[in-house]
């Protein structure tokens, strides 16, 4: 699994990437920190206030992260389809069962240690300065069980999307999308049964039992218990301004879902590695059998936007327009099937 040759050449690809996460997730987290700590240590002596208040929430973090690592798959894989150097990269004495998990673990080890590192200053910052008075900084242990191997099943999942995507940009556009999709297609799911008289129960709440819908839903779409997660302090009493505080963290069922995630998408993406061609690099799918399935996909998920929007338009808030519904989902879905047949035959390539 590791080779320097590999990890060498894993570091010149990604070396943006890498250096992105380390620097991102030092100004998100301690950076961010120290800041607060400062403003709250002015705010306790100019005007000798007691009653402050600290607050951290996975959504400062959450969807840039997100980005970050999306960002860091697609530079190991899709770069080199990109620039068509797939070529050198297989012709390597290596297999490519190594050369996909060499990918993997440079991308692992760089997140876990940035994640890591990040989280630690973090928690000397607390130790240290005002924040210790108000805040526990055992909260970032919280968050850490949960914020590294979701981090990594993110990772995971945009390098599987490396496997099957034939350019950067492919592979980007379509792990944000499958990312996302989970919550996406089922709210519009449940919008096409609302207009056929059928309710489906779509409010989430991570916090607690999985008593609807939405719930499961919510925990298939990978960064929203990172989102969810949230510490903050409430002032007691005012006498002498003690407080009390509170760690928002998705139910540890939630775990469940990167481990499934990256059951799935792991073994798959090193069997569909393994059975690359490089004749449609740069193009928005690597294997041709695909390509129909996906097609219909995008089609309907198209058709189903389209009526969510012209049912709204085409009546009104309480009495939505069925007429209207489909009327707009044809619009879509035709739209959808010609601008897909164009950029599936675009052809993106960049200088090696």
């Amino acid at each position: 699994m590791f080779h320097k040759a590999l990890w060498m050449r894993n570091q010149k690809l990604a070396a943006p990437a890498v250096w992105a996460v380390y620097l991102s997730l030092f100004f998100f987290l301690p950076f961010s920190f120290f800041g607060r700590a400062q403003s709250l240590q002015t705010q306790a002596e100019k005007f000798n206030d007691t009653q402050l208040n600290f607050t951290f929430h996975g959504v400062e973090i959450a969807l840039f992260l997100t980005l970050i690592l999306v960002g860091f798959a697609s530079l190991l894989l899709g770069q080199e389809r990109t620039t068509h150097s797939t070529d050198l990269t297989f012709s390597l004495p290596f297999k490519r069962k190594d050369i996909f998990l060499s990918k993997w673990m440079f991308g692992v080890v760089h997140i876990t240690t940035g994640l890591l590192i990040n989280l630690l200053l973090c928690m000397l910052i607390i130790r240290f300065t005002i924040l210790h008075v108000i805040a526990d900084a055992s909260f970032l242990l919280h968050f850490m069980a949960l914020v590294i191997p979701f981090s990594i099943a993110i990772f995971t999942f945009s390098l599987f999307f490396g496997t099957i995507a034939g350019s950067i940009v492919s592979q980007f556009i379509l792990s944000l999308i499958f990312l996302f999709f989970p919550i996406g297609f089922f709210s519009l799911i449940g919008t096409f049964l609302m207009y056929h008289g059928i309710e489906l129960d779509m409010m989430y709440d991570v916090n607690g039992r999985f008593n609807s819908f939405g719930d499961f839903i919510s925990i298939a779409t990978l960064p929203v218990p990172i989102f969810e997660f949230a510490y903050y302090t409430d002032v007691v009493t005012e006498i002498d301004g003690s407080v009390m505080d509170y760690t928002r963290m998705p139910d540890y069922l939630v775990l469940l879902s990167p481990l499934l995630y990256f059951a799935v998408t792991f073994p798959l993406g090193i069997l569909f590695f393994s059975r690359t061609k490089n004749e449609n690099n740069g193009r928005l799918l690597v294997f041709e059998k695909g390509k129909g399935f996906f097609s219909v996909g995008v089609v309907v998920c198209f058709a189903l936007a389209f009526g969510m929007a012209g049912g709204g338009i085409f009546g009104s808030y309480d009495q939505p327009s069925l007429l209207g519904y489909y009327f707009s989902a044809a619009i879509g879905a035709v739209l959808s099937y010609f601008v897909l047949r164009k950029i599936m035959n675009i052809r993106l390539g960049l200088s090696k």
